[in-house]
C-alpha cells in the first residue's frame, strides 16, 4: 500500500482532460510510466510522467531547470517527427498541475505508443547463443539489425540515445522498438 503513495497518478483519474489512467506500468530513471486510454481517439497509450530530479539532471544548477525544460521540449518535438518502425512513436507532450492551491504539483508528461509485452531482454539467454550459430544469426536478423536501423534514424536526426540497453527496447510482437 505504501508503494501506491509514491505514484504520481491514480488509476481512474483523467489527466489533462484527455487520458484516463488505466494502470501503473513501472518506474525508471526518467520517471513513472502508466497505461492510459485516450478519450477522443479511443486507443490505449503510454504516458510517462517526467521526474523533477531527471529534469534537474540536465544541469548541475537547480536554477537552470527552466533551460533544461526547454531543451527537453525541443528533444521531444524532434523525436515526435521520427516515424520509424523500430522507434516508439511519440503522440503528445504537455504539462499540468495536479492538486489544488499552494500544493499544486507541476508535472511534465509524454504520451507515446503503448506496446504491451516484454523487452528485448526476454529474447536473450544468460548463457548466450554459443554453440548455436544459427540461433545467434536468427536473433541478430530478427532483433539486433532492425534495432540498429532505428538507432541510425535517430542519429540522422542528430539524436543520441544515452541509455541503450535491452530493457529500453520494447517488443511489439517480434518488432523491436527503441524507447526511453
Amino acid at each position: 500500500m505504501s508503494e501506491n503513495r509514491n505514484r504520481t497518478l491514480e488509476v481512474g483519474m483523467v489527466l489533462d482532460g484527455k487520458w484516463v489512467i488505466l494502470e501503473f506500468v513501472g518506474k525508471g530513471g526518467m520517471g513513472e510510466v502508466y497505461r492510459a486510454h485516450q478519450l477522443n481517439l479511443k486507443r490505449d497509450v503510454a504516458i510517462k510522467i517526467i521526474s523533477q530530479e531527471w529534469l534537474r539532471s540536465f544541469d548541475c544548477d537547480p536554477e537552470n531547470t527552466g533551460d533544461s525544460l526547454e531543451r527537453f521540449h525541443r528533444e521531444v518535438q524532434l523525436m515526435a517527427q521520427i516515424i520509424h518502425p523500430n522507434i516508439l512513436q511519440i503522440f503528445d507532450e504537455g504539462s499540468v498541475a495536479l492538486g489544488q492551491g499552494e500544493n499544486d504539483l507541476p508535472i511534465q508528461y509524454i504520451v507515446m505508443e503503448y506496446v504491451p509485452g516484454s523487452t528485448l531482454r526476454s529474447t536473450m539467454s544468460e548463457e548466450g547463443f554459443y554453440p548455436e550459430k544459427e540461433r545467434m544469426e536468427d536473433w541478430l536478423r530478427q532483433y539486433f539489425l532492425p534495432l540498429l536501423d532505428g538507432v541510425r534514424a535517430l542519429h540522422e536526426c542528430g539524436i543520441i540515445h544515452r541509455d541503450l540497453k535491452p530493457e529500453n527496447v520494447l517488443l511489439a510482437g517480434n518488432t523491436p522498438k527503441l524507447a526511453d
